[in-house]
């Protein structure tokens, strides 16, 4: 299993053979309505509107985690702003922020640029999110999100979003850990980068718990 707080490597993901159990892809707002389904980002209405999808293991356990987190704090809810995501929006996310790394990084070669960029972008034959089994979620009140130190999917200080970033405070890292421990419960596997991601069935899920090969594999999927 991964260790605490470290994050793999594009090197560690392409070593994991591609699977596919061909489960198919669902509305989470209509799977599980207690949660909160809501775009931050617009890159997705062309292909499925404002819906996001996942697939329907995922939903399935999301609506665990939402269960409960309802029986502790009856009015908390989880609030989703990504699930899956079309190849060709990842491919596009790739490709313009290796551009802009090439440029401010000149002597880099392909491969040492293809691999730093997996930092801040997923290469795409590794990505989660094409796979439909990697989401972006906090946890949300009728006052708002609770402090996670940082807005969900705010790349401004990459540093502090990773989810052991030594700038929060202990509340706010307890409230990261609560949301990861619930999460692990459900066998979602942590992004550590990014303390609001997390996939099941996709490459990362794969070698963070050791398997050789992911139930799921890049879709494409259009559903408006």
């Amino acid at each position: 299993m991964q260790r605490k707080g470290t994050i793999l490597t594009y090197q560690q993901l392409v070593s994991i053979e591609n699977g596919e159990n061909d489960e198919q892809l669902v509305d989470l707002a209509k799977e599980c309505p207690d949660i909160i389904c809501q775009y931050e980002k617009f890159d997705m209405k062309p292909f499925v509107g404002d819906r996001i999808f996942v697939r329907s293991t995922v939903a399935k356990k999301l609506a665990q985690v939402q269960e409960y987190l309802g029986s502790v704090f009856e009015k908390y809810r989880l609030r989703m702003v990504y699930g899956y995501r079309h190849p060709q929006v990842q491919l596009d996310y790739f490709t313009r922020r290796k551009k802009a790394l090439a440029g401010k990084y000149p002597d880099m070669s392909e491969d040492e640029l293809i691999s730093y960029t997996h930092n801040f972008i997923a290469v795409p034959d590794v990505a989660g999110h094409v796979t439909g089994g990697a989401v972006d979620l906090t946890i949300t009140t009728p006052d708002g999100d609770i402090d996670m130190g940082t807005k969900i999917a705010d790349f401004t200080d990459e540093e502090l979003i990773q989810t052991y970033a030594k700038g929060v405070t202990p509340t706010q890292m307890e409230n990261r850990e609560w949301l990861l421990i619930m999460m692990r419960s459900q066998g979602f596997a942590p992004f550590y980068g990014e303390w609001w991601h997390f996939s099941y069935g996709d490459k990362e899920w794969a070698c963070f718990y050791n398997h050789k090969k992911s139930l799921y594999s890049a879709v494409d999927f259009q559903s408006k």
